[in-house]
């Protein structure tokens, strides 16, 4: 003889909704649905809304995005990203020297950049100069001396043009 076997979970939780549905618990009101509770929930959504307008303050400041740019830029001649580097040259720069001969360039120059680290800037109107402090490698700098390693304070000169930064490199 073969019984009707219910799995106990199940037999508990009908028996609980059975108990809700007689005890009338769904047929209480929402606590929104109360003056009081709409007038909590629109305060927390004003609140919310106003915090996250303080932490995002709209967009970054001019001192955020020339850090981030000039960081950016060391960090894609670090990887030897060259055309991303090339991207942070100012348009002037960029339409006097290609990608081509900048990398060229690059590949021509004894010092390998090892480490950039920023430091500070300084901007007045819309010019920035940067300063990082730049760890570097230079290889066969003196006869005998395979390579030579240090670390200097690098300034650059960065300027907004059309609301971006760029750098512009010193005429050599």
């Amino acid at each position: 003889m073969r019984r009707n076997f219910e799995p106990q979970p199940r037999k508990i939780i009908k028996q609980m909704m059975n108990l809700a549905i007689n005890k009338k618990v769904f047929d209480r009101p929402e606590p929104l649905a109360t003056t009081h509770g709409l007038l909590l929930a629109l305060l927390g959504v004003l609140m919310c809304s106003l915090l996250s307008a303080c932490a995002t303050s709209g967009s970054r400041t001019a001192e955020e995005k020339i850090e981030n740019r000039a960081q950016a830029r060391w960090d894609a001649l670090l990887a030897g990203d060259v055309e991303t580097a090339y991207g942070y040259f100012s348009p002037g720069y960029r339409s006097s020297v290609s990608l081509i001969d900048y990398g060229v360039e690059l590949r021509m120059r004894r010092v390998h950049w090892k480490s950039a680290t920023y430091k500070e800037h300084s901007c007045e109107n819309k010019v920035c100069d940067v300063k990082f402090m730049v760890g570097y490698k230079i290889v066969r700098a003196l006869p005998g001396v395979p390579t030579f390693e240090s670390q200097s304070v690098v300034d650059e000169r960065w300027i907004q043009t059309d609301g971006k930064w760029w750098y512009l490199p010193q005429k050599q």
